[in-house]
């Protein structure tokens, strides 16, 4: 959590929390904060009252502001000095914060205005309260609530104890509401500046959650999690499903050390995140070491399928090229194009993920393929159409579809065009040289 505003101010604060109050948390140091601010700013005001009480001669006033000012003097320096328990530090300041607001409406009535620092004292429980503390802070306002009434009822049945000139009285009135707008003040620059780093905060985790979910789910779905608590389900006509998988993974996880084996399954899957991100694929999960990612969901895409098959060959040449040396690494891979359901279910470890005859498929092609080669359904081969170069792979029984006829993926023919044109083009020229 960020540093109290206030205390970052008040660097002596800072200091005596650190040598009695540190096995505080964040919400208890600063309310020991807080605390130590309103006895200063207590033993400043009161303080200052015994100067205009002496000019004004009253003197039952002079004493108790005496009385109060010593009590928190004592409080700050115990609480300074020797670490006194806070909350009994706190008990104590909050009763002499009703003396010396409910003992003048007695001794003059209430049209002192002194009477308006009653409301400062709910407002100053409420800062020295943490919000585990909801018991003890009720039980509180309720004691400032019977004293409230105790001076309401003593000014209706009994009436002030002292009677004061009206000069006097009225210069003792404009002291007081000076004091009361300094009070005012203090608490209108704390509530602000608590409102705004609260804020600021509350910013700041609602960035990091967006960005969590943003790294867990799509786009769409992120949205529509942080708006709604309900489960979320679609279903999608025209996907292209893609499954990898290392094979012999088994041996790897009996001779590898775990963290060598995390570590090689990071590199290896990062590299498809990030060919995922340059075909516009959506990845869904990994499963041990089996990769399972998607084109046409959320958001349709009518390309899915050329998009999913050229990622699926770009895998295999980096695997060829960077993986199959340095590990004796080989990847199979299955793919099948159709229609599937995608959606987040549950309230505790939601996923995004994708169900149907589409998945499965893919899956089982993946299961039944060979090692570098690219197992294609005969619905994906409709789709690609020529643009590709394929191998029969003949027929094969799918669980619960009986026989299918599969084929292997072999490159794209642009990489044969582009060549061709480029060898045509250099006899041309050599022609025109002769």
């Amino acid at each position: 959590m960020k540093q109290n505003l206030i205390s970052m101010k008040i660097p002596f604060i800072q200091k005596i929390i650190r040598k009695h109050y540190n096995h505080f948390d964040e919400d208890e140091k600063r309310n020991v904060t807080i605390f130590l601010i309103l006895e200063l700013m207590m033993m400043f005001v009161i303080g200052t009252w015994a100067f205009g009480f002496v000019y004004l001669e009253m003197w039952e006033m002079f004493w108790l502001v005496i009385f109060t000012w010593i009590g928190y003097t004592l409080l700050f320096i115990g609480t300074a000095l020797w670490g006194m328990p806070f909350k009994i530090g706190r008990s104590l300041a909050l009763m002499l914060a009703l003396v010396i607001t409910g003992v003048p409406p007695i001794y003059y009535g209430m049209d002192t205005m002194i009477t308006v620092h009653l409301v400062f004292v709910p407002l100053a429980t409420i800062l020295m309260f943490s919000r585990k503390e909801k018991k003890e802070f009720f039980i509180y306002l309720g004691l400032f609530f019977m004293a409230f009434l105790f001076v309401i009822g003593w000014n209706l049945f009994r009436g002030p104890i002292f009677d004061v000139p009206a000069e006097t009285f009225h210069i003792f009135n404009t002291i007081v509401t000076l004091d009361s707008m300094f009070i005012s003040l203090y608490f209108a620059y704390f509530f602000f500046t608590q409102n705004a780093e609260y804020k600021d905060l509350l910013a700041t985790e609602r960035e990091k959650s967006d960005r969590l979910l943003l790294s867990l789910f799509p786009d769409s779905i992120a949205g529509k999690l942080r708006d709604s608590n309900q489960s979320i389900a679609d279903s999608f006509e025209n996907v292209t499903i893609l499954f990898a998988d290392i094979v012999g993974f088994t041996r790897y996880a009996s001779n590898m050390p775990p963290g060598e084996l995390v570590a090689m399954l990071d590199e290896i899957f990062s590299e498809f995140d990030a060919l995922a991100d340059k075909y516009g694929v959506e990845k869904i999960k990994t499963i041990g070491d089996s990769y399972l990612a998607v084109c046409g969901l959320p958001v349709p895409n009518e390309n899915h399928c050329q998009s999913i098959a050229n990622m699926a060959l770009e895998i295999n040449q980096v695997i060829k090229e960077k993986y199959t040396a340095k590990y004796n690494l080989t990847l199979r891979i299955g793919i099948h194009t159709g229609h599937a359901v995608a959606g987040v279910i549950g309230n505790k470890k939601f996923v995004y993920d994708i169900w149907g005859d589409c998945v499965n498929i893919a899956s089982r092609f993946e299961a039944c393929g060979h090692p570098e080669k690219i197992h294609i359904t005969e619905d994906v081969k409709n789709v690609l159409g020529d643009a590709y170069v394929y191998e029969d792979g003949g027929e094969i029984a799918i669980k619960g579809k009986g026989m299918m006829h599969s084929y292997y993926l072999l490159e794209r023919k642009e990489k044969k065009t582009t060549s061709s044109s480029i060898n045509v083009s250099q006899e041309i020229i050599k022609g025109l040289h002769t």
